[in-house]
Protein backbone atom coordinates (compact mmCIF):
# COMPACT_ATOMS: atom_id res chain seq x y z
CA UNK A 1 0.00 0.00 0.00
CA UNK A 2 1.21 3.05 -1.23
CA UNK A 3 2.01 5.98 2.14
CA UNK A 4 2.51 9.63 2.03
CA UNK A 5 5.17 10.76 4.00
CA UNK A 6 7.56 14.04 3.90
CA UNK A 7 9.59 12.27 1.36
CA UNK A 8 6.81 11.14 -1.33
CA UNK A 9 5.35 14.34 -1.21
CA UNK A 10 6.11 16.48 -4.37
CA UNK A 11 7.12 19.99 -3.89
CA UNK A 12 3.40 21.41 -4.70
CA UNK A 13 1.81 18.84 -2.42
CA UNK A 14 3.75 19.95 0.50
CA UNK A 15 2.99 23.85 -0.76
CA UNK A 16 -0.61 22.85 -0.64
CA UNK A 17 -0.05 21.24 2.92
CA UNK A 18 1.81 23.88 4.35
CA UNK A 19 -0.38 26.90 2.73
CA UNK A 20 -3.72 24.98 4.54
CA UNK A 21 -1.72 25.07 7.86
CA UNK A 22 -0.66 28.68 7.64
CA UNK A 23 -4.18 29.37 6.85
CA UNK A 24 -5.93 27.00 9.88
CA UNK A 25 -3.77 29.13 12.45
CA UNK A 26 -3.96 32.51 11.33
CA UNK A 27 -8.31 31.55 11.64
CA UNK A 28 -7.35 30.19 15.01
CA UNK A 29 -5.45 33.34 16.33
CA UNK A 30 -8.42 35.23 15.00
CA UNK A 31 -10.77 32.96 17.33
CA UNK A 32 -8.22 33.16 19.96
CA UNK A 33 -8.53 37.31 19.89
CA UNK A 34 -12.37 37.47 19.95
CA UNK A 35 -13.00 34.98 22.49
CA UNK A 36 -9.88 37.12 24.51
CA UNK A 37 -11.80 40.29 23.62
CA UNK A 38 -15.30 40.07 22.98
CA UNK A 39 -16.44 40.39 26.21
CA UNK A 40 -15.80 44.20 27.75
CA UNK A 41 -14.94 45.23 31.44
CA UNK A 42 -18.65 45.93 32.54
CA UNK A 43 -19.63 48.00 35.08
CA UNK A 44 -22.00 47.81 37.59
CA UNK A 45 -24.89 50.64 38.33
CA UNK A 46 -24.70 52.76 41.32
CA UNK A 47 -27.42 55.73 41.88
CA UNK A 48 -25.28 57.98 43.92
CA UNK A 49 -23.34 58.09 40.52
CA UNK A 50 -26.06 59.01 37.76
CA UNK A 51 -25.63 61.45 35.52
CA UNK A 52 -28.06 63.41 33.27
CA UNK A 53 -28.67 61.73 29.71
CA UNK A 54 -29.59 63.20 26.73
CA UNK A 55 -31.04 60.62 24.40
CA UNK A 56 -31.21 61.49 20.64
CA UNK A 57 -34.12 60.18 17.96
CA UNK A 58 -34.20 61.46 14.39
CA UNK A 59 -37.00 60.41 12.79
CA UNK A 60 -38.40 60.73 9.03
CA UNK A 61 -41.98 59.47 8.32
CA UNK A 62 -41.63 56.76 10.95
CA UNK A 63 -44.73 57.75 13.44
CA UNK A 64 -45.55 54.25 14.07
CA UNK A 65 -42.05 53.36 15.23
CA UNK A 66 -42.51 56.44 17.81
CA UNK A 67 -46.26 55.03 18.62
CA UNK A 68 -44.39 51.75 19.41
CA UNK A 69 -41.28 51.79 20.78
CA UNK A 70 -41.27 55.81 23.07
CA UNK A 71 -42.82 54.58 25.80
CA UNK A 72 -40.19 52.08 26.46
CA UNK A 73 -37.65 54.71 26.27
CA UNK A 74 -39.56 56.89 28.19
CA UNK A 75 -40.30 55.05 31.31
CA UNK A 76 -37.08 54.07 32.52
CA UNK A 77 -35.91 53.51 35.56
CA UNK A 78 -33.51 56.74 36.21
CA UNK A 79 -33.12 59.60 37.63
CA UNK A 80 -32.68 62.29 34.93
CA UNK A 81 -32.65 62.03 31.28
CA UNK A 82 -34.46 63.88 28.50
CA UNK A 83 -35.22 62.33 25.43
CA UNK A 84 -35.28 64.68 21.96
CA UNK A 85 -36.82 63.55 18.88
CA UNK A 86 -35.54 65.54 15.70
CA UNK A 87 -38.87 65.50 12.72
CA UNK A 88 -36.65 65.33 9.80
CA UNK A 89 -39.00 66.53 7.48
CA UNK A 90 -41.63 64.28 8.32
CA UNK A 91 -45.45 64.23 6.00
CA UNK A 92 -46.97 61.13 8.21
CA UNK A 93 -48.59 61.65 12.03
CA UNK A 94 -45.19 61.86 13.40
CA UNK A 95 -45.67 65.35 14.66
CA UNK A 96 -49.51 63.94 16.12
CA UNK A 97 -47.34 61.30 17.46
CA UNK A 98 -45.12 63.65 19.40
CA UNK A 99 -47.90 66.00 20.69
CA UNK A 100 -49.88 63.75 22.03
CA UNK A 101 -46.67 61.91 24.05
CA UNK A 102 -45.34 65.43 25.26
CA UNK A 103 -48.94 65.29 26.98
CA UNK A 104 -47.63 62.86 29.32
CA UNK A 105 -43.70 62.50 29.34
CA UNK A 106 -42.60 66.45 30.20
CA UNK A 107 -38.87 65.00 29.60
CA UNK A 108 -40.06 63.91 25.59
CA UNK A 109 -38.64 66.92 23.66
CA UNK A 110 -38.87 67.83 19.58
CA UNK A 111 -37.97 69.76 17.06
CA UNK A 112 -38.87 69.89 13.06
CA UNK A 113 -36.70 70.59 10.38
CA UNK A 114 -39.21 71.52 7.45
CA UNK A 115 -39.37 70.75 4.04
CA UNK A 116 -36.97 72.57 1.52
CA UNK A 117 -36.82 71.57 -1.70
CA UNK A 118 -33.81 74.09 -2.43
CA UNK A 119 -32.05 73.15 0.41
CA UNK A 120 -30.95 69.14 0.30
CA UNK A 121 -29.37 67.35 3.23
CA UNK A 122 -29.12 63.98 5.06
CA UNK A 123 -29.42 62.83 8.96
CA UNK A 124 -26.24 64.49 9.83
CA UNK A 125 -27.87 67.42 9.91
CA UNK A 126 -30.47 66.18 11.97
CA UNK A 127 -28.08 64.46 14.67
CA UNK A 128 -26.35 67.60 14.57
CA UNK A 129 -29.42 69.64 15.34
CA UNK A 130 -30.50 66.76 18.23
CA UNK A 131 -26.52 67.31 19.81
CA UNK A 132 -27.01 71.41 19.66
CA UNK A 133 -30.71 70.99 21.48
CA UNK A 134 -29.62 68.57 24.26
CA UNK A 135 -29.19 69.89 27.70
CA UNK A 136 -26.71 67.42 28.82
CA UNK A 137 -23.22 66.50 28.26
CA UNK A 138 -23.67 62.27 27.74
CA UNK A 139 -25.25 62.10 24.62
CA UNK A 140 -27.14 58.51 23.25
CA UNK A 141 -27.97 58.12 19.76
CA UNK A 142 -31.02 55.48 18.91
CA UNK A 143 -33.15 55.15 16.05
CA UNK A 144 -36.64 55.32 15.80
CA UNK A 145 -36.44 51.29 15.16
CA UNK A 146 -34.86 50.85 18.54
CA UNK A 147 -36.52 49.89 21.60
CA UNK A 148 -36.19 47.92 24.72
CA UNK A 149 -37.90 45.52 27.08
CA UNK A 150 -36.17 46.49 30.11
CA UNK A 151 -36.85 49.14 32.27
CA UNK A 152 -32.94 49.09 33.73
CA UNK A 153 -31.45 49.68 30.33
CA UNK A 154 -30.50 53.03 30.83
CA UNK A 155 -29.34 52.18 33.92
CA UNK A 156 -27.15 49.56 32.23
CA UNK A 157 -25.79 51.78 29.64
CA UNK A 158 -25.06 54.50 31.51
CA UNK A 159 -22.98 52.91 34.41
CA UNK A 160 -20.41 52.00 30.58
CA UNK A 161 -20.64 54.98 28.76
CA UNK A 162 -20.03 57.65 31.03
CA UNK A 163 -17.51 59.84 29.99
CA UNK A 164 -16.69 57.71 26.98
CA UNK A 165 -17.89 56.77 23.13
CA UNK A 166 -19.58 54.10 23.58
CA UNK A 167 -20.92 51.51 21.08
CA UNK A 168 -23.13 48.31 21.88
CA UNK A 169 -24.86 45.22 20.70
CA UNK A 170 -28.29 45.27 19.00
CA UNK A 171 -30.59 42.80 17.32
CA UNK A 172 -34.02 41.98 16.02
CA UNK A 173 -35.92 40.16 18.34
CA UNK A 174 -35.52 36.25 18.38
CA UNK A 175 -38.50 34.75 15.59
CA UNK A 176 -38.42 31.62 13.60
CA UNK A 177 -37.85 31.78 10.11
CA UNK A 178 -34.45 30.78 8.19
CA UNK A 179 -33.69 34.26 5.99
CA UNK A 180 -34.57 36.15 9.19
CA UNK A 181 -32.41 34.14 11.38
CA UNK A 182 -29.70 34.09 9.09
CA UNK A 183 -29.83 38.47 9.44
CA UNK A 184 -29.53 37.77 12.93
CA UNK A 185 -26.81 35.46 12.69
CA UNK A 186 -24.84 38.12 10.53
CA UNK A 187 -25.71 40.96 13.10
CA UNK A 188 -23.81 38.87 16.03
CA UNK A 189 -20.86 37.99 13.86
CA UNK A 190 -20.35 41.73 13.26
CA UNK A 191 -20.81 42.35 16.72
CA UNK A 192 -18.27 39.64 17.54
CA UNK A 193 -16.07 41.44 15.54
CA UNK A 194 -16.74 44.94 16.31
CA UNK A 195 -16.83 44.31 19.84
CA UNK A 196 -13.14 42.33 19.73
CA UNK A 197 -11.47 45.63 17.45
CA UNK A 198 -12.99 48.22 19.64
CA UNK A 199 -11.80 46.76 23.10
CA UNK A 200 -8.36 45.97 21.87
CA UNK A 201 -8.32 49.47 21.06
CA UNK A 202 -8.31 48.84 17.05
CA UNK A 203 -12.18 51.01 17.03
CA UNK A 204 -13.53 50.79 13.00
CA UNK A 205 -16.59 51.58 13.25
CA UNK A 206 -19.61 52.46 14.99
CA UNK A 207 -23.53 51.62 15.84
CA UNK A 208 -26.80 54.06 15.45
CA UNK A 209 -28.68 51.82 17.07
CA UNK A 210 -27.19 51.77 20.43
CA UNK A 211 -24.68 54.52 20.31
CA UNK A 212 -23.33 57.02 23.15
CA UNK A 213 -20.78 60.21 23.34
CA UNK A 214 -20.04 63.58 24.91
CA UNK A 215 -21.54 66.44 23.37
CA UNK A 216 -18.37 68.47 24.06
CA UNK A 217 -16.42 66.06 21.93
CA UNK A 218 -19.20 65.90 19.20
CA UNK A 219 -18.82 69.99 18.93
CA UNK A 220 -15.16 70.17 19.62
CA UNK A 221 -14.64 67.74 16.38
CA UNK A 222 -16.87 70.35 14.40
CA UNK A 223 -19.86 67.05 13.76
CA UNK A 224 -19.85 65.64 10.38
CA UNK A 225 -17.09 68.47 8.89
CA UNK A 226 -15.76 67.26 6.34
CA UNK A 227 -18.21 64.43 5.39
CA UNK A 228 -21.48 66.07 5.91
CA UNK A 229 -22.38 65.21 2.40
CA UNK A 230 -21.43 61.65 2.69
CA UNK A 231 -25.08 59.61 3.11
CA UNK A 232 -23.29 57.05 5.42
CA UNK A 233 -21.04 57.48 8.20
CA UNK A 234 -23.10 59.51 10.57
CA UNK A 235 -22.00 56.32 13.10
CA UNK A 236 -18.83 54.86 11.84
CA UNK A 237 -16.71 57.86 10.94
CA UNK A 238 -18.41 59.75 13.50
CA UNK A 239 -16.73 56.86 15.93
CA UNK A 240 -13.51 56.95 14.10
CA UNK A 241 -13.08 60.52 14.49
CA UNK A 242 -14.22 60.61 18.13
CA UNK A 243 -12.04 58.00 19.34
CA UNK A 244 -8.83 60.12 18.63
CA UNK A 245 -10.43 62.49 21.44
CA UNK A 246 -11.69 60.04 23.88
CA UNK A 247 -11.43 56.92 25.36
CA UNK A 248 -13.81 53.76 23.74
CA UNK A 249 -15.80 50.90 24.55
CA UNK A 250 -18.41 48.58 22.78
CA UNK A 251 -20.53 46.59 25.56
CA UNK A 252 -21.63 42.55 24.43
CA UNK A 253 -23.53 43.12 28.10
CA UNK A 254 -27.41 41.49 27.20
CA UNK A 255 -29.21 43.71 29.60
CA UNK A 256 -27.79 46.75 27.63
CA UNK A 257 -29.02 45.70 24.18
CA UNK A 258 -31.43 47.22 22.13
CA UNK A 259 -33.87 45.61 19.82
CA UNK A 260 -34.64 46.38 16.30
CA UNK A 261 -37.85 46.06 15.50
CA UNK A 262 -39.03 43.48 13.46
CA UNK A 263 -40.62 45.78 10.35
CA UNK A 264 -39.17 46.37 7.00
CA UNK A 265 -36.23 43.80 8.71
CA UNK A 266 -34.52 43.03 5.38
CA UNK A 267 -34.18 46.70 4.68
CA UNK A 268 -33.21 47.72 7.75
CA UNK A 269 -30.26 44.70 7.52
CA UNK A 270 -29.39 45.91 3.95
CA UNK A 271 -28.82 49.30 5.16
CA UNK A 272 -26.82 48.20 8.17
CA UNK A 273 -24.19 46.34 5.42
CA UNK A 274 -24.65 49.54 3.03
CA UNK A 275 -23.45 52.10 5.34
CA UNK A 276 -20.89 50.11 6.69
CA UNK A 277 -19.40 49.02 3.44
CA UNK A 278 -19.51 52.50 2.09
CA UNK A 279 -17.85 54.04 5.19
CA UNK A 280 -14.88 51.62 5.09
CA UNK A 281 -12.78 54.19 2.98
CA UNK A 282 -12.30 56.13 6.41
CA UNK A 283 -11.31 52.79 8.22
CA UNK A 284 -6.87 53.53 8.59
CA UNK A 285 -5.35 51.16 6.02
CA UNK A 286 -3.41 49.08 8.93
CA UNK A 287 -6.43 48.70 10.29
CA UNK A 288 -8.41 47.62 7.63
CA UNK A 289 -5.30 44.74 6.62
CA UNK A 290 -6.35 43.14 10.25
CA UNK A 291 -9.97 42.87 9.44
CA UNK A 292 -9.46 41.86 5.71
CA UNK A 293 -6.87 39.38 6.77
CA UNK A 294 -9.20 36.92 7.93
CA UNK A 295 -11.77 36.80 5.28
CA UNK A 296 -8.86 36.50 2.91
CA UNK A 297 -7.24 33.16 5.21
CA UNK A 298 -10.77 31.92 5.70
CA UNK A 299 -11.27 31.97 1.63
CA UNK A 300 -7.50 30.37 1.01
CA UNK A 301 -8.19 27.85 3.17
CA UNK A 302 -10.83 26.42 1.10
CA UNK A 303 -9.75 27.18 -2.03
CA UNK A 304 -6.26 24.74 -0.53
CA UNK A 305 -8.28 22.48 1.06
CA UNK A 306 -10.21 21.59 -2.12
CA UNK A 307 -6.67 21.58 -4.15
CA UNK A 308 -4.63 19.27 -1.54
CA UNK A 309 -7.82 16.97 -1.79
CA UNK A 310 -7.91 17.20 -5.55
CA UNK A 311 -3.90 16.75 -5.42
CA UNK A 312 -2.83 14.44 -2.49
CA UNK A 313 -4.15 11.25 -0.84
CA UNK A 314 -3.99 12.71 3.01
CA UNK A 315 -7.48 12.24 3.62
CA UNK A 316 -7.62 11.46 6.68
CA UNK A 317 -5.20 14.29 7.73
CA UNK A 318 -7.09 16.76 5.97
CA UNK A 319 -10.22 15.52 7.15
CA UNK A 320 -8.83 16.01 11.03
CA UNK A 321 -8.19 19.31 10.41
CA UNK A 322 -11.75 20.02 9.00
CA UNK A 323 -13.49 18.41 12.61
CA UNK A 324 -11.09 20.08 14.30
CA UNK A 325 -11.69 23.46 13.20
CA UNK A 326 -15.15 23.01 13.09
CA UNK A 327 -15.07 22.34 16.37
CA UNK A 328 -13.35 24.86 17.48
CA UNK A 329 -15.66 27.40 15.33
CA UNK A 330 -18.93 25.98 16.63
CA UNK A 331 -17.62 26.25 20.11
CA UNK A 332 -16.50 29.75 19.87
CA UNK A 333 -19.75 30.49 18.23
CA UNK A 334 -21.70 28.54 21.36
CA UNK A 335 -19.70 31.17 23.91
CA UNK A 336 -20.62 34.22 21.99
CA UNK A 337 -24.74 33.10 21.65
CA UNK A 338 -24.91 32.16 25.37
CA UNK A 339 -23.20 35.09 26.52
CA UNK A 340 -25.87 37.11 24.27
CA UNK A 341 -28.64 35.18 25.20
CA UNK A 342 -29.04 34.24 21.75
CA UNK A 343 -28.57 30.17 22.24
CA UNK A 344 -31.46 29.71 19.60
CA UNK A 345 -29.50 30.31 16.61
CA UNK A 346 -26.26 28.12 17.63
CA UNK A 347 -27.46 24.90 15.44
CA UNK A 348 -28.37 26.91 12.18
CA UNK A 349 -24.82 28.51 12.29
CA UNK A 350 -23.28 25.62 10.80
CA UNK A 351 -25.65 26.43 7.68
CA UNK A 352 -25.35 30.55 8.38
CA UNK A 353 -21.74 30.41 8.16
CA UNK A 354 -21.66 29.03 4.04
CA UNK A 355 -24.29 31.35 3.15
CA UNK A 356 -22.48 34.84 4.77
CA UNK A 357 -19.42 35.75 2.25
CA UNK A 358 -21.71 35.33 -0.24
CA UNK A 359 -23.88 38.10 1.03
CA UNK A 360 -20.57 40.28 2.06
CA UNK A 361 -19.39 39.62 -1.40
CA UNK A 362 -22.33 41.21 -2.67
CA UNK A 363 -22.24 44.57 -0.72
CA UNK A 364 -18.34 44.66 -1.15
CA UNK A 365 -18.84 45.04 -4.83
CA UNK A 366 -21.52 47.45 -4.55
CA UNK A 367 -19.52 49.62 -2.06
CA UNK A 368 -16.52 49.74 -4.61
CA UNK A 369 -18.98 50.56 -7.49
CA UNK A 370 -20.59 53.73 -5.54
CA UNK A 371 -17.29 54.30 -4.28
CA UNK A 372 -16.09 54.91 -7.82
CA UNK A 373 -19.17 56.67 -8.80
CA UNK A 374 -19.07 59.29 -6.27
Amino acid sequence: METYFYHTLTPIQWLLIIGLIITFFIDLIYSIFYLRKFKSKEKTYIHSETIPVSIIICAQNQAQYLEKNLTGLLTQDYPEYEIIVVDNGSVDDTEDVLIRLKNIYQHLKSTKIPIDEKFKHNKKLAITIGVKAAKFDQIIHLNPNSFTYSKTWLQNTVANAQGKLYNAYSNFESQKGFFYNFLRYDIIKHTIKLASFTNANKLYAGNSFNMSFLKSDFLENKGYAGNAHFEAGYDHILSLDLAKKSKYTFSTNPDSKITIDTKNYYNTWKTINKHYFKSRKYIPLKRKLLLDLEPIAQFLFVVLLILALAKTQLYFALLAICIVRFFIKGYCFKIYTRHLREENLFLSSYVYVLLRPLYKLLFYIQSQIYSKRS
